[in-house]
């Protein structure tokens, strides 16, 4: 069971370090430069973009620290043996099959064949 908690936590310490570095992205002059230029060359219109940019990065901020907060409480819980720690650490884990186990028959379906084969317009 240890074992379990000890990937909950080095989950959670990856997904701050990766908070980390997006808040250091975001905060760094350079970098909100780098993704207003990233949004220009998308084809953002330049009234649109600060507004754009600000909801991307607090959504950037919450994909990254909401995963970070669920596996430090499922690491909690677990070590507490708490039963709480267990059903989150055990939620987790499927969402983590799904994830994974999602991602490549998503790339399958995005392909422009299988879109063209099902009807959809490239």
């Amino acid at each position: 069971m240890t074992v379990i908690a000890v990937l909950s936590a080095a989950t959670a310490v990856s997904f701050l370090v990766l908070l980390a570095q997006t808040a250091a992205l975001i905060t760094n002059a350079h970098g909100r430069e780098s993704l207003n230029l990233s949004l220009a060359q998308a084809g953002v219109v330049a009234s649109q973009r600060p507004g754009l940019l600000i909801v991307s990065e607090i959504l950037a901020v919450l994909i990254l620290l909401i995963p970070a907060l669920l596996h430090g409480f499922a690491f909690y819980g677990l070590m507490g043996l708490r039963r709480g720690g267990w059903v989150l650490a055990f939620l987790l884990s499927l969402a983590w099959c799904l994830v994974l186990l999602g991602l490549p028959f998503a790339y399958m379906l995005w392909r422009r064949d299988t879109r063209a084969a099902f009807g959809f317009s490239s």
